[in-house]
């Protein structure tokens, strides 16, 4: 139930596998993370990167022929037509070429081994299942916040269909999709200010890569407000109704959190990026006797069981899980093996790194904690690759159980943040200490090359010395 990631995967491969398969698909194929997310957001993210190395580009020789403009049109139709490229990798052709039927509808369950799948013209069809997978995934929060509900705000649903590039931007909220946009934009020409509720970014679970990244961030002219709430939402100016491509015009009254400060901000266009709520309401878990909570999601076991022995749970609509696309397609894959071949793959054996796709990148996995553990951290400031890039901001931070070179959690503040963090949890997940690390060679000059300092710094410390 679901064609998202966790839905995709879970059909496809019990097709392959021999199982008389069936997804049900209510909106377009490939979830969130294909239409509205991870793909068009990167899209994005490259054109802002490139806008931003050419008002660099004197740092390293090179002189512009005049200022650089930004064509937003152009780069949201660019957006557009790398995404149509993807698309068919996730399409029902292909769903159906692995061998599982789609049924295009809205699927409620109607007791613990049925299906009823209601299509666009109202045709109801019964399916009845020896096991079932919710991957109903995720939508935006939105606060209850007076005005807000009645104004034209936008979330990443609508993001991507802007064509006008809004000349400011408030972003409420201060989470991966709130930073990521907000240097985005900010890079594109908006005046971009964040919103955050806490004092610290990440809400100070990585507190030195929290400050590193507002550093960053404000370098490029995003505008960080901490410590605040939002009280109240009013339209200025709606959209023009005969005009798709009219911005609004909104006012956002905000307060300090201890209620003595209170100003207000204008903007054309109020991000909300305040966090994920799963789907799970009204789609007769209740019937098929699955236990889950609205604002959590669905309660499953370390074997992605839930409270119906025939019914398991993936990806944004469970509860207690990284809410990451790569997440949810890693637990099809315990799903299909553990519901079709009786076998007990463990959701508690993963390891799942995350990366906050910004520049520099912020990347993390396992344990951020510095407490109870050892910390061997690197800066890029003496790393060759990042001098010569001039890309020197950054870090590597491995944590190690005390006294032990066995790597519980990493983070990492680098360009290439998200490539660097795999080879930490391939070592986590198969066991390599931090001494491995150290003792793998690395190519010259490379980025990487950092994660091998900390390994160094390790061995360093247990090296045996001669009186």
């Amino acid at each position: 139930l679901g064609a998202g990631a966790g839905g995709l995967v879970s059909s496809k491969q019990s097709g392959r596998r021999g199982a008389k398969s069936a997804m049900i698909s209510e909106d377009l194929a490939g979830g969130d993370c294909l239409n509205v997310g991870c793909v068009p957001s990167k899209a994005l993210i490259k054109c802002a990167k490139v806008a931003a190395q050419m008002r660099r580009a004197h740092n390293y020789g090179i002189t512009a022929a005049g200022p650089i403009t930004v064509d937003f049109p152009a780069i949201m139709a660019n957006m557009r037509t790398l995404r149509s490229k993807i698309s068919p990798a996730d399409g029902h052709d292909g769903t159906q070429a692995a061998g599982a039927q789609v049924f295009q509808g809205r699927g409620i369950f109607t007791g613990p081994n049925t299906l009823q799948v209601t299509n666009s013209q109202n045709q109801t069809s019964t399916l009845t299942f020896r096991k079932a997978v919710i991957a109903t995934g995720g939508r935006p929060f939105v606060p209850k916040i007076p005005g807000l509900s009645d104004s034209p705000f936008t979330t990443n649903v609508n993001l991507f269909n802007l064509n006008t590039l809004p000349p400011r931007m408030v972003i409420l909220g201060a989470g991966v999709v709130a930073l990521e946009m907000a240097q985005t934009f900010a890079r594109f020409g908006s005046h971009v200010t964040v919103l955050n509720r806490s004092e610290e970014l990440f809400g100070g679970r990585d507190a030195e890569a929290g400050r590193v990244m507002r550093g960053v961030l404000e370098s490029e002219g995003v505008t960080f407000l901490s410590s605040v709430t939002v009280s109240r939402v009013d339209t200025i100016r709606p959209r023009a109704v005969d005009d798709d491509d009219s911005l609004p015009l909104l006012s956002i009254e905000i307060n300090s959190k201890d209620g003595e400060t209170t100003s207000a901000l204008e903007c054309e266009c109020l991000l909300v990026a305040a966090g994920r709520r799963p789907n799970v309401e009204n789609i007769g878990l209740e019937n098929a006797n699955v236990q889950y909570d609205s604002n959590r999601g669905v309660v499953i076991d370390d074997l992605a069981r839930t409270t119906n022995p025939d019914i398991y749970a993936v990806g944004d609509c469970v509860s207690g899980v990284p809410r990451l696309t790569h997440m949810s397609g890693e637990m099809a894959k315990v799903v299909v093996q553990n519901a079709l071949f009786n076998d007990d793959w463990k959701i508690s054996s993963l390891v799942v790194p995350a990366t906050m796709y910004t520049e520099p990148e912020y990347a993390s996995v396992g344990v951020l904690d510095d407490d109870n553990v050892d910390v061997y951290q690197t800066s890029l400031e003496g790393n060759d690759r990042a001098i010569l890039e001039g890309e020197t901001i950054g870090f590597v931070k491995i944590y190690c159980e005390k006294g032990t070179g066995t790597i519980v959690g990493a983070s990492i503040v680098a360009s290439r943040a998200g490539e660097m963090i795999n080879e930490i949890s391939l070592a986590m997940k198969h066991g390599i200490g931090l001494d491995g690390i150290g003792r793998n060679i690395h190519c010259y000059p490379t980025t990487g090359e950092a994660i091998m300092g900390c390994g160094l710094q390790f061995i360093n410390s247990k090296w045996k010395r001669l009186d």
